[in-house]
């Protein structure tokens, strides 16, 4: 999907790069180069809380002084406290402010709505996130005007600590309007956006912090997904490491389960863990926790520097480049901020992400502009389940082309004609699950639950069409009893019981 990350750089190379220049020579955005900031705050936005009051949202930003005079990247920060208190004076948010601001970036720490002791999580969640798109949306506004902060609007990360981190974490990643509506998070403004302040503008991130945050479904984390960094005590009993309930009951998946799910659907990502560390290790002023402190902005920094100093060459600034199915085709969705003699959008499609053809080409509506455009383009038919993968080729008036993406789109076809067994059931020891399938099937995935429903054993399958086994031996190191095996596939599943004897 969704977002255009908006360097478009995967850590392991430039895939295109969209913003001018930022200078990184000098050990700038690397080394403390200027003095400790004096905050000047700033209110971003406004809206109506859980109690049915408007209340003033307010930032703390932080420009580095003296810092370079080309704009500089922004990163802005959400404070932790539970959903409930904090404010954005917190000494782990405002430290990070501070130390990033001394190598140049210009910071920010946003207040965003709380909730009362009426807590419902999800309208925490989807508050804190609407606030955090003002903040965001508030820097590009200041840039296209102003230029009050003489920022890079293509160049902002969104990052925050617990309560603040899950709000990143979330801005990122949930970004669809079906994910939104998974939450059913009551009497909160409809919409991915919000309407916290500074509409018009794009509320995208290039990435991610994630600092013992988490996300409330891994299954929004998907490929062509921002990059993201992690930093998290394997002992937190706040926010869950892996898997588990926060103090409202309400399950969520931390950094150590963010990790492999980004991994599997390849969105760059790093993960540092404060071994036997709880919940914020790095908040307080303490030897120790300065220490985990500096571990923090050293892994933060080292993360996000690739990102910037890569000069563009092209006309147009794209600022979003969405791609997913909608009913039966896919629709493609893409924002610019700037525009310069460019003639339009070819749209390529490609099923291995290699090898790419033509669907459509959709005109500039405005060759020279420094307004945002919005462009749509629908695949009517984009054929079978698997992977698809989109890209965008802008050209220019003279010719020359660039190319933007790809995004990448998991269909959910239907598959007909295939079947799950096992034998032999009851089993004794060993057993073989047999798939017979009518098509191919490329990626698929076996896994055999116990009775609480606990997968023990997960398999990646490539499943030709005719009959294909798959041996189980470690059923006959298991404990007896039920167990489910389940084959998933183009989002269905099949299913069917053994008994282990």
């Amino acid at each position: 999907m969704k977002h255009l990350v908006l360097l478009l750089l995967l850590l392991g190379g430039v895939l295109r790069p969209v913003a001018a220049q930022i200078d990184t020579t000098g050990g700038q955005f690397y080394r403390e180069l200027y003095p400790a900031p004096t905050p000047t705050t700033v209110q971003y936005g406004s809206a109506v809380n859980s109690s049915g009051t408007t209340v003033a949202l307010l930032m703390d930003v932080y420009q580095p002084v003296g810092g370079p005079a080309t704009p500089r990247p922004v990163i802005i920060f959400a404070h932790g406290g539970f959903f409930l208190g904090g404010t954005r004076a917190e000494y782990d948010v405002s430290e990070l402010c501070r130390r990033f601001a001394r190598r140049g970036y210009v910071t920010a720490s946003i207040e965003y709505r709380l909730e009362t002791f009426a807590f419902n999580g999800a309208r925490a969640v989807v508050n804190a996130v609407h606030d955090m798109r003002a903040a965001v949306r508030f820097f590009r506004q200041d840039a296209a005007t102003t230029n009050q902060y003489n920022v890079n609007p293509l160049y902002i990360f969104a990052g925050g600590s617990s309560a603040g981190a899950i709000t990143a974490v979330h801005l990122a990643y949930l970004d669809k309007d079906a994910e939104l509506a998974q939450l059913n998070a009551p009497g909160v403004v409809p919409g991915l956006e919000g309407s916290s302040g500074n509409p018009g503008y794009s509320s995208a991130v290039v990435a991610a912090i994630n600092l013992c945050g988490a996300i409330g479904n891994l299954s929004w984390l998907e490929a062509g997904d921002e990059p993201l960094v992690s930093l998290h005590g394997n002992r937190d009993t706040t926010v869950p490491y892996a898997a588990g309930a926060t103090f409202t009951g309400d399950v969520v998946y931390g950094s150590g389960a963010i990790k492999p799910r980004a991994d599997e659907v390849r969105v760059p990502n790093t993960l540092y863990t404060f071994q036997g560390a709880g919940h914020v290790p790095y908040n307080g002023t303490s030897a120790t926790q300065q220490a985990y402190m500096d571990t923090t902005v050293r892994v933060v920094r080292d993360f996000l520097r690739p990102f910037l100093g890569v000069a563009s060459p092209l006309p147009v600034t794209l600022t979003e480049f969405r791609a997913a199915e909608q009913g039966v085709g896919v629709l493609l969705s893409w924002t610019t901020a700037q525009e310069v003699n460019s003639a339009g959008f070819g749209v390529e499609v490609s099923t291995d992400g290699k090898a790419y053809q033509p669907l459509g080409f959709v005109p500039s509506t405005a060759p020279n502009s420094t307004a945002a455009q919005h462009y749509r383009f629908r695949d009517e038919n984009p054929g079978a389940s698997g992977l698809r993968y989109y890209r965008l080729r802008q050209t220019d008036l003279d010719g020359r082309s660039s190319y933007y993406g790809p995004r990448a789109v998991r269909l959910k076809g239907k598959v007909a004609g295939l079947r799950l067994n096992v034998a032999p059931s009851p089993a004794a020891g060993a057993a073989t699950a047999i798939v017979t399938a009518e098509a191919e099937l490329p990626e698929a995935q076996l896994l055999v639950r116990d009775v609480t429903g606990r997968p023990v054993l997960r398999q990646g399958l490539q499943v030709p069409a005719g009959t294909t086994s798959v041996a189980l031996p470690q059923l006959a190191s298991w404990p007896a009893g039920v167990y489910l095996i389940e084959l998933q596939a183009a989002g269905q599943r099949w299913q069917v019981r053994l008994l282990k004897q």
